[in-house]
C-alpha cells in the first residue's frame, strides 16, 4: 500500500476510534436537585458552595417529597417536570447574574411545590371566581387566588391546583414556565409552546 494511503487509513482509523470512544461515554445522569457529593454542573458547584442557595435546594427537596405528582392527561400538564426544570436551572450558568438567576428559578419551583403540597405561603387575600374560555381544563368557573407575594394560582371547584403563574420582572434572568400578564381582555396566561389563555375574574369574592 502506498505511504499516502497508509497515512489516510491510519487517520481514518484514529478518527473512527475517537468517535467510538466518544460514543461510549454515557450521558450525565438525570438530576432533579443539586448533587453536592459530586457537583459537575457549574450551577451545582455554585449552589453547593453558597449557604443561601443550598438552603433553597434543600427546601425544594423536602417539598418534592410532599407534593402531588402531575399525572399525564390531567390539567397539571401545565406544570414543568422536575428534570426539565433542573436542566433549565442549570442554564443559569450562562447568565451574568448566575446567583440571581438561580434564586429566581428556585423561588418559582418552591412556590409551585408548596402549592401542590397544600402549603400556601404569603398573606391571605380573597379569591375570585373566574372564567377562562378555551382553557384545557374547560370553560367552567375556577378559583383565582393570589396571596401576597406569591404567584397567581388557579384552582378548580374541588380546590385542585390547575395553574401557577409568575410575572417575569425585567431584572430577572429566569423565565417562569407559565408567565402571567394583564391586558384589556383580562389576565393572560402564557404557557411554553402553547396557546395563550385569558381569564376574566367575575365580580364574586370567595373565602381564601
Amino acid at each position: 500500500m502506498p505511504p499516502l494511503k497508509v497515512l489516510l487509513a491510519l487517520l481514518a482509523a484514529g478518527w473512527w476510534g475517537c468517535c467510538q470512544a466518544l460514543g461510549a461515554v454515557p450521558p450525565p445522569p438525570e438530576q432533579g436537585t443539586a448533587n453536592c457529593s459530586n457537583p459537575t454542573y457549574a450551577s451545582d458547584q455554585l449552589v453547593c458552595a453558597d449557604p443561601d442557595l443550598l438552603a433553597l435546594d434543600r427546601r425544594m427537596v423536602v417539598l418534592l417529597a410532599e407534593a402531588s405528582p402531575a399525572g399525564p392527561g390531567s390539567p397539571l400538564h401545565w406544570f414543568e417536570p422536575q428534570p426539565d426544570w433542573f436542566r433549565r436551572r442549570s442554564l443559569c450558568a450562562f447568565s451574568e447574574r448566575h446567583a440571581a438567576c438561580l434564586i429566581a428559578a428556585y423561588s418559582e419551583r418552591i412556590d409551585l411545590l408548596a402549592a401542590l403540597a397544600g402549603r400556601a405561603s404569603g398573606q391571605t387575600r380573597p379569591a375570585f371566581l373566574a372564567t377562562c374560555p378555551g382553557a384545557p381544563w374547560g370553560n367552567g368557573p375556577v378559583r383565582l387566588h393570589q396571596p401576597d407575594p406569591s404567584p397567581l394560582s388557579i384552582q378548580d371547584g374541588r380546590g385542585r391546583l390547575l395553574v401557577l403563574a409568575s410575572a417575569l420582572q425585567p431584572q430577572d434572568d429566569w423565565s417562569p414556565f407559565v408567565r402571567i400578564g394583564n391586558d384589556a381582555r383580562g389576565i393572560r396566561l402564557e404557557p411554553p409552546g402553547g396557546s395563550v389563555v385569558r381569564c376574566r375574574a367575575l365580580p364574586v369574592r370567595l373565602n381564601p
